[in-house]
């Protein structure tokens, strides 16, 4: 079992984790900006972020380095709309993996077992 934070402005996207994640023992935690995020982690600790590229108020590059300076809990970085210079740009600041949306459960699956 994994804490998980999902930190993603479309709802359904958080919804749709949390619901799948929950129902393999999984305990998913919200966030719909990396505003609220990082407020979520200074009071809990995750072992996995599933963090969203594109967001209001701070993009996933800025939240990813924000992040990085609270936790060292695994980072995916996910997006309809990687390009090759995001996606280094995400792991050269530390992200674990790169997940292009729409994704599949046997992706998520295999990330969490990483």
């Amino acid at each position: 079992m994994a804490k998980i934070l999902v930190i993603d402005d479309e709802v359904d996207i958080c919804s749709e984790l949390a619901e799948l994640l929950e129902g393999e023992g999984h305990v998913i935690h919200c966030a719909e900006n990396a505003k609220e995020a990082l407020l979520k982690l200074k009071d809990a600790r995750y072992d996995l972020i599933f963090l969203d590229v594109l967001m209001p108020k701070m993009d996933g590059p800025s939240a990813l380095r924000e992040i990085r300076k609270k936790t060292k809990a695994a980072v995916v970085v996910m997006s309809a709309y990687f390009s090759p210079q995001i996606e280094a740009d995400v792991l050269q600041e530390g992200a674990f993996a790169c997940l292009k949306k729409p994704f599949k459960l046997s992706e998520i699956k295999l990330l969490i077992e990483k």
